[in-house]
């Protein structure tokens, strides 16, 4: 629809003081919208309002909207000075009601302009809604750039803490600062499954018990993913920060006087996060690198699918016989080598018992109680594995033999 030649003069004699319309348009801005106050200099509002106020102007005069530069440039400006879009858009609502006003103002003692206004309205509001489209879309281009270019920013940080290896030209207190961690604090490392493998070994399994009795406890079925075990500890009040490789998650955990290690480690135990390695506290971020290497021998020594949690200083002796896997196996076929022609269901029931002897510091009746069974059936089953290996539990060295024995067989089966 062609505009009324009466709306395009009053259109032109509004253009020929838009320098007083944008001061006007821009007081409003800032009465309604404090933070262009704080964010936005005058100069930066005054140079932005101009062309949006011609272009919407134009746009009612013409037969098409004008060009959208204006509005774009409009929406990258903001979203890089950090104004919400909110506020944006409603800079321009406040634009448009000004410039009708005017119109209406101009138009009004004669009845004629005044029919020929209202029926070139639907023109002026059409063009606030492209422009605000324009200007929503090029706003989120820039959201989406910052996100981007965080997340990288984001994963070369945690890649320099893992490693020790800050980018060149930056440091490691820097990198800290990106992941808003301190540089010194109580901080643990936490390595886990990566979260396909994480979810299905919570799907073949239930409630299961990991090394040294670490029991896996109920809670809430939270994702394996990296992001989704960073959002739940914030809410605890944990920072963490995590990163996702081929075959692990790895977290970078802070402690805090109210959230200590053992009530970390509950918490990721009740978590979908299969097998769990955990660091030992540490205070600088420099020690990072070594507490990576910490909770993956910790990870390593878990039993796969149980989504058992294992601290560092409980997987040092796994950990020897994972370093030395020749010697570890040649162990296990010395000292298990007459368990070879029972069934597997047996051996592995005859070595649970042995362990839960240990963790029940050589008590029958501690060891029935951690299995669920009598302790005759305790003191059976060890019988029964002594007599066949050869070996006697009032020796200690050969007590010693046997656990080493043990986890290597675990590990061995691990492994396959």
């Amino acid at each position: 629809m062609v505009t009324a030649p009466v709306v395009v003069a009053a259109c032109e004699r509004i253009l020929e003081d838009i320098d007083g319309l944008t001061e006007r348009v821009s007081h409003q801005i800032r009465e309604a919208e404090p933070i262009y106050l704080t964010t936005v200099t005058w100069e930066q509002l005054i140079e932005s309002v101009r062309p949006n106020l011609v272009g919407l102007l134009q746009s009612l005069m013409m037969e098409e909207t004008a060009s959208v530069a204006a509005p774009r440039r409009t929406g990258r400006t903001r979203a890089g000075q950090g104004v919400p879009l909110p506020p944006v858009l409603h800079a321009y609502r406040l634009g448009v009601i000004t410039i009708w006003s005017d119109l209406v103002e101009l138009c009004s003692p004669d009845p004629e302009a005044s029919r020929a206004l209202l029926a070139s309205a639907q023109k002026l509001w059409t063009a606030l809604d492209v422009y605000s489209q324009e200007l929503a879309a090029a706003y989120r281009d820039v959201e989406t750039e910052q996100l981007l270019r965080d997340a990288r920013l984001r994963e070369a940080a945690l890649a320099a803490i893992f490693s020790g290896i800050a980018p060149q030209g930056r440091t490691l207190a820097e990198m800290a600062d990106v992941l808003r961690l301190p540089a010194t604090g109580q901080f643990v490392v936490i390595v886990c499954e990566p979260a396909e493998s994480a979810e299905s070994a919570e799907s073949e399994g239930g409630e299961e018990q990991g090394p040294r009795g670490v029991q896996v406890a109920e809670g809430p079925e939270v994702s394996g993913s990296a992001p989704s075990v960073e959002k739940t500890l914030a809410a605890l009040g944990v920072r963490s920060a995590w990163r996702s490789e081929v075959d692990v998650e790895i977290g970078l955990a802070m402690l805090t006087p109210t959230y200590r290690l053992d009530r970390l480690a509950a918490h990721l135990a009740s978590l979908t996060l299969g097998r769990i390695g955990v660091s030992r506290v540490y205070t600088g971020l420099t020690e990072t690198p070594a507490a990576v290497a910490q909770a993956r021998l910790a990870r390593e020594a878990s039993v796969p699918g149980a989504g058992a949690l294992t601290h560092f200083d409980d997987a040092r002796v796994p950990g020897l016989l994972l370093g030395s896997p020749v010697l570890a196996d040649d162990l296990r076929r010395d000292v298990l080598g007459a368990l070879g022609e029972l069934p597997d269901g047996e051996v592995e029931r005859l070595l649970e018992t042995f362990r839960a002897w240990l963790d029940a510091e050589g008590s029958a009746e501690g060891a029935g109680r951690l299995l669920h069974c009598h302790p005759n059936t305790v003191r059976y089953r060890l019988t029964k594995l002594t007599s066949l290996v050869g070996r006697d539990l009032k020796r200690p060295l050969d007590v010693v033999h046997l656990f080493l024995a043990a986890e290597a067989q675990r590990l061995q089966l691990d492994a396959g």
